[in-house]
């Protein structure tokens, strides 16, 4: 992990778990400062500072503090939607109380935390962090072709083209740096695994033996795969917008993919449809057989 692409905001009012956790990720080469107020942090406007690509808060932060600060949900400062936030917690249960009132909530930990989760989690969230920024770097240096289209229906076979057709689609509609990270998660989803085949297990060994892009390449050209496409269909009224994602693959268990588990949380991917369903999309199904995703936003 290249320290130098962004910096973790430590919220821990503990200070003997505040120097635990500060020590191991400066061991692990990421760049941390710790503040009681994020504000001050997160709007800076010092030169030259990375920007935030994660936040880990414990949930013993006072309430009140958090209450007046850009982390909650309805804050007048807004919160820049792209950066992730971990809870910390000490409940039992492992529900945290500030899962459903902070923004971009990415996931829970407990506490005291397992150094190997949270070296996981902390990863998982910058990498998520990095891949969002990218994507809105892009729609901030584009401008939509189809203007004001109410309805189409599109179709593509490879991951350019797809991450081409989000751009599009989500400029056509209003909130497009929200749109663009769902959206993108499905189209990306439907050749990957659905078209090509790439299941769960598969993909966990070829990003670690770094072969993915070279293995989606291959599988491509091959002639068990080449013919087979994604279909989109782009619905958008006054009320909602509504993508239907269809691909020719053999389906998927799609409801064990919907929430993010300590079992995937730990590896290198599996996280992108939790992600989606909470970041960008008011509703997330699937047909019985997982080839087939609707999404719908409320507008």
């Amino acid at each position: 992990m290249n320290s130098s692409d962004s910096r973790i905001l430590l919220i821990e009012p503990d200070e003997s778990s505040q120097n635990e956790i500060l020590s191991f990720l400066n061991e692990k080469k990421f760049d941390v400062v710790c503040s009681l107020e994020p504000d001050t942090v997160l709007f800076s406007k010092e030169s030259g500072a990375s920007p935030i690509g994660l936040i880990l808060i414990s949930d013993s932060y006072d309430r009140e503090s958090l209450s007046e600060s850009s982390l909650v949900l309805g804050a007048p400062q807004k919160l820049p939607h792209q950066i992730p936030i971990v809870v910390m917690t000490e409940i039992e249960s492992r529900k945290s109380p500030l899962e459903v009132v902070v923004h971009n909530w990415f996931h829970t930990i407990a506490k005291p935390c397992d150094m190997e989760i949270l070296y996981s989690v902390t990863c998982a969230a910058i990498n998520q962090f990095n891949h969002v920024k990218s994507l809105l770097n892009e729609i901030e240096t584009r401008s939509s072709a189809i203007g004001l289209i109410t309805s189409g229906t599109f179709e593509f076979r490879t991951m350019k083209e797809a991450r081409n057709l989000t751009t599009m689609l989500s400029l056509a509609c209003p909130g497009a740096d929200g749109i663009v990270i769902g959206l993108n998660e499905l189209l990306h989803n439907a050749v990957e695994h659905g078209n090509l085949e790439i299941g769960y297990d598969l993909k966990t060994e070829l990003v670690e033996t770094g072969r993915l892009y070279d293995e989606i390449q291959n599988r491509l050209a091959s002639g068990l795969y080449s013919d087979r496409f994604v279909k989109v269909e782009f619905k958008r009224s006054d009320q909602e917008v509504v993508f239907t994602v269809e691909d020719q693959g053999n389906g998927f268990n799609w409801r064990k993919y919907l929430t993010i588990d300590d079992e995937r949380i730990r590896s290198n991917h599996g996280r992108g449809i939790a992600l989606a369903k909470m970041m960008a999309f008011t509703e997330l199904d699937y047909n019985e057989k997982g080839n087939k995703a609707t999404a719908r936003i409320a507008l």
